[in-house]
């Protein structure tokens, strides 16, 4: 049986959630990030996605992405706290539902996968180009452990890294021993 992300088979998924059991290998990052794709791009196309996103970036114009970039970067840091999954499940929250408890309780408690999924929505809401980075740490077989989404201007190779859930993780970068990189 073949997994869908665009029909939910495979996992619990309505329009705001999806929960995952993890494979323990790399198909399980393979799986939760084309879940992850899928979500993040349907609701960049949402209007409060869009609405959001055109509110955080207002006044700064729209010739400068990486401005744009680093204003979505700055909301995502103030409006989110980071909260760890239930053991063994993948929760992914949409970008939508995020936005809605931020709107709600003024933050939303995730952990770094729902963090760049929102991060991914806001920026490509307004023309922005995103990709997610998963790394794995200590090792060429570890498992991938930590995930977060950079944003980038159209026709510019350089890119804003959009990872704020790193410091209440305490992970240090050096250790990094392999990455897979998606566009959005």
């Amino acid at each position: 049986m073949s997994y869908r992300p665009e029909t939910g088979h495979g996992c619990i998924l309505d329009s705001m959630l999806a929960a995952l059991p993890l494979p323990s290998s790399d198909l399980g990052t393979h799986l939760t990030m084309a879940t992850m794709r899928f979500m993040a791009t349907r609701d960049a196309m949402m209007p409060m996605v869009r609405l959001t996103a055109s509110g955080i970036v207002a006044g700064l114009g729209g010739k400068d992405g990486f401005e744009q970039a680093q204003a979505i970067r700055e909301y995502v840091a103030q409006h989110t706290e980071f909260l760890r999954d239930p053991d063994m499940v993948e929760m992914l929250h949409s970008p939508v539902w995020q936005l809605r408890q931020i709107q709600q309780r003024g933050l939303v408690q995730v952990d770094c996968d729902d963090v760049a999924m929102l991060a991914a929505a806001l920026g490509k809401s307004i023309g922005l180009r995103a990709r997610f980075v998963a790394v794995a740490f200590d090792g060429i077989n570890a498992p991938f452990r930590h995930i977060w989404a950079e944003l980038s201007p159209r026709m510019v190779n350089a890119w804003v890294d959009v990872d704020t859930t790193r410091p209440a993780q305490a992970l240090d970068f050096p250790r990094v021993s392999r990455a897979i990189v998606k566009d959005v």
